[in-house]
């Protein structure tokens, strides 16, 4: 017979079952979901993102379909959902498609819905991005821009392993006021290509 967990253990396992999420890539039939989280997003975070939500909300929820490729191409999008099928946060790695950069992808879209943020999800997705990023042939690196004052979402992203290569000042303006945009870089893979230092 089975021990009763004790109170304590018992409402643990309780609070962890409430926060878990299920990751899988997000599909065409995730569409709707998906536009619906990033018009929430854009609204209630518009100095995370270069895209504003005036422009975005009348977009049809079908157009971001495309985004949302096989993980093998290195073109797809992750979704975080919660036991009830509620999609609750996403991240996207867009692969560079021109011959001579192929070996390089950005990390996109990354959002969390209020209700859901300060639950690790943010973390738990990016850690799924680097995984499937890692499994993608003659996929050697990721980068992305995050909102430099946003420095909770940079130690995320610190913590996955992407570390910072620059700064652009005043890359947003969001009512008149100017967000920097910090550059991270994450490589994959050892770099397999000699590089051409400058003498």
């Amino acid at each position: 017979m089975t021990e009763p967990l004790p109170p304590a253990t018992a409402f643990a396992a309780a609070a962890a079952a409430a926060n878990a999420v299920h990751i899988r890539p997000l599909v065409a039939a995730d569409a709707v979901a998906y536009k619906a989280l990033r018009d929430e997003a854009l609204r209630t975070a518009p100095d995370a993102f270069t895209s504003d939500y005036a422009a975005s909300v009348g977009r049809p929820a079908q157009e971001y379909a495309v985004r949302f490729g096989p993980l093998e191409s290195g073109v797809f999008f992750l979704g975080a959902f919660n036991a009830a099928g509620q999609l609750l946060g996403c991240v996207g790695c867009e692969r560079e498609q021109r011959a001579q950069q192929r070996h390089c992808a950005t990390v996109v879209g990354m959002m969390v819905a209020p209700t859901a943020q300060r639950r690790g999800i943010g973390q738990q997705l990016v850690a799924a991005c680097v995984q499937a990023a890692r499994n993608v042939p003659g996929l050697t690196q990721l980068v992305l821009t995050v909102t430099a004052s946003n420095t909770h979402v940079v130690r995320l992203y610190e913590q996955a392993g992407f570390t910072a290569w620059g700064l652009l000042p005043r890359a947003v303006v969001v009512d008149n006021v100017a967000y920097d945009k910090l550059h991270m870089l994450l490589v994959l893979t050892p770099d397999p290509f000699p590089a051409c230092r400058s003498k």
